[in-house]
C-alpha cells in the first residue's frame, strides 16, 4: 500500500496494527484503519486509495493450442472398428481360464461365449432377442462355440462371478496402450449411468412427494493421450468421489508409468495427495478458495505453493483433466448413458461391459493414429490369465 501511516497521531509510536478497511458508499475507494498498541488510539488515515490497489489482478489462464485431427486415420479407424473389435474381443476373452469344479447337475454354459455375447450386446446396444442374429454370425465366424439363449444371457448379467472378472478385463484391455501413454498423464472423475428405477421421498419443506431416477456412479481413471480407462470402481448415486482415488491410482500404477494425476476440487484432500505421491506422481488438483497451505503435511504445502506461485504452469497440467470428460462423452454417446438391466448387480456388469467395449475402440484408434502394432495379449507372455470357476 502506498503512503502508509507509520506513526501514531497521539503518541508518535510505531507500534501500530492494521484493523481492516473503511470503504466508501460506492465501494470504489477505501481508507486504512489503525490501532496503536501503546496509547490504544484507533484512527483512520486521511488518504483514500482506489480499489485497484486493494485487490490483486485476477489470474487469466492462457490456453495452449490443440493439435489438428488426422481425418484420414480417424476415418480408417471408424470404418474398420467393428471388424477389428470382434477379433480383439476374442483375443481378450482367450485370456480367461475356466476352472471346472462342477461335477453334478446340468452343465453350465461356456463362460467365454457368455462374456463375448455380453460385450457384443454392450457394443451394439441391441436387446438380447435382437442380438441373437449377430451371435449366429459370430458363431459362423468361429468367435463363439454356441449361441446362448437370450434369457440365459440376461441371467448371467446377475452372476456375482462376473463383476470381478469384467473389472479385471477392463484393466487388461488397457494394458497394450501402456507404450502409447508414455508421458504418464492421467485424469480421474465420475459420472452417472441412469437405471430404470425411481427413488421417491417426501419433502417436508415443500410438503410434497418427489421422485428422481436412480443411477449408478462410475469412478474411472483414464490416460490423457488415448482416453483409455485404466481402472474403475462403481458405487451407487451417494458414493463420494474423493475416497475412490487411492484405489484408482494404485491400480493404474500397476500397469502404467504414472507421472501426474489430474482431478477437480472434489478430490482435494491430504490422503489423495499422499496416495498419488506414493506411486511417484505429482497431483494436479486445484485447492479450494478457503484452503491454507499450512498444518496439513509437507506434500500439501509444496503443492499449495506451486498452485499459488505458478498458476499458469499448474493449470497447463490441470486442464488435461478435460480428457476424462471427453472419455465419458465418448462412452455415453456411443454406448448410451441409460442401462437396460434392472438389478443392481446387472447394472454394474453392464457398465463394465461398456467400458471394455470403449477400451477396445481406443485400442483400434491407437492402431491407426499412433501406429500401435503389438496389440495381441497372447503375444505378451508376462500377462497372467484370469481364472473363473465354473
Amino acid at each position: 500500500m502506498k503512503n502508509e501511516v507509520k506513526i501514531c497521531r497521539r503518541c508518535g509510536s510505531e507500534n501500530l496494527k492494521k484493523m481492516g478497511k473503511q470503504l466508501n458508499v460506492m465501494k470504489t475507494t477505501w481508507k486504512q484503519k489503525w490501532f496503536c498498541k501503546d496509547c490504544k488510539l484507533r484512527f483512520t488515515e486521511k488518504k483514500q486509495h482506489l480499489m485497484n490497489d486493494y485487490y490483486e489482478a485476477p489470474f487469466t489462464y492462457l490456453p495452449k493450442g490443440s493439435e489438428p485431427i488426422n481425418w484420414s486415420n480417424y476415418n480408417q479407424a471408424q470404418i474398420n472398428e467393428k471388424r477389428l473389435l470382434l477379433d480383439l474381443a476374442k483375443e481378450l476373452i482367450d485370456m480367461i481360464e475356466i476352472k471346472q469344479i462342477q461335477r453334478t447337475g446340468r452343465p453350465s454354459d461356456n463362460m467365454k461365449d457368455i462374456v463375448y455375447a455380453m460385450l457384443l450386446k454392450a457394443y451394439t446396444g441391441l436387446s438380447s432377442r435382437r442380438l441373437i442374429s449377430d451371435l449366429e454370425i459370430a458363431k459362423n465366424l468361429h468367435y463363439i462355440e454356441k449361441v446362448p439363449c437370450y434369457s440365459t444371457l440376461m441371467n448371467y448379467f446377475n452372476d456375482t462371478r462376473l463383476r470381478t472378472l469384467l473389472r479385471e478385463l477392463v484393466e487388461l484391455s488397457a494394458m497394450p496402450l501402456a507404450q502409447v501413454e508414455e508421458d504418464g498423464s492421467f485424469s480421474t472423475d465420475s459420472s452417472g449411468f441412469s437405471t430404470s428405477k425411481f427413488g421417491r421421498w417426501f419433502d417436508y419443506k415443500f410438503n410434497e412427494e418427489k421422485e428422481r431416477r436412480e443411477y449408478k456412479k462410475a469412478h474411472i481413471m483414464i490416460g490423457n493421450k488415448t482416453n483409455v480407462v485404466t481402472a474403475v470402481t462403481i458405487t451407487d448415486s451417494h458414493g463420494a468421489d474423493a475416497p475412490q482415488l487411492p484405489y484408482l491410482v494404485k491400480k493404474t500404477a500397476m500397469n502404467f508409468n504414472v507421472k501426474e494425476v489430474c482431478a477437480d476440487k472434489a478430490y482435494s484432500s491430504r490422503n489423495n495427495l499422499e496416495a498419488i505421491f506414493e506411486v511417484g506422481a505429482f497431483p494436479f488438483i486445484p485447492f479450494k478458495s478457503n484452503t491454507r497451505g499450512v498444518h496439513n503435511g509437507a506434500i500439501w504445502r509444496h503443492m499449495y505453493r506451486y498452485f499459488k506461485e505458478r498458476p499458469q504452469d499448474f493449470n497447463e497440467h490441470y486442464h488435461k483433466r478435460s480428457n476424462v470428460e471427453t472419455s465419458f462423452f465418448m462412452i455415453k454417446q456411443k454406448f448410451d448413458s441409460n442401462l437396460m438391466t434392472k438389478n443392481d448387480l446387472a447394472n454394474v456388469n453392464e457398465i463394465l461391459c461398456k467400458l471394455i467395449a470403449h477400451n477396445l475402440c481406443c485400442l483400434i484408434h491407437a492402431f491407426y493414429e499412433f501406429n500401435l502394432h503389438r496389440t495381441l495379449w497372447t503375444e505378451q507372455t508376462n500377462i497372467p490369465k484370469i481364472q473363473v470357476l465354473a
